[in-house]
């Protein structure tokens, strides 16, 4: 295992402490728990907002330079190469 170190909110820190109390168990094994469950869940899943770029524009056959001359197709710049 390896340590991690936490901030919690005062009423997540006395919510955690009772749990503990009451269950006779960690406050360590409850928030490892309950990682656990978030993770198993597909919560932590948050998608890249550039993966979701893939698929809005169809795909056509672009200009066979487009690699080298990159700032001329966006910018209107000349090209590298005549």
């Amino acid at each position: 295992m390896r340590r991690k170190q936490i901030y919690l909110d005062d009423t997540s820190e006395r919510g955690l402490k009772r749990l503990a109390a009451r269950t006779g168990r960690s406050e360590a094994s409850h928030i490892r728990e309950a990682l656990q469950r978030y993770l198993a869940s597909g919560s932590e899943a948050v998608e890249d907002p550039l993966e979701q770029l893939i698929g809005l524009v169809p795909d056509e056959q672009g200009p066979d330079d487009v690699a080298e001359e990159h700032d001329h197709y966006l910018y209107g710049t000349p090209k590298k190469r005549a």
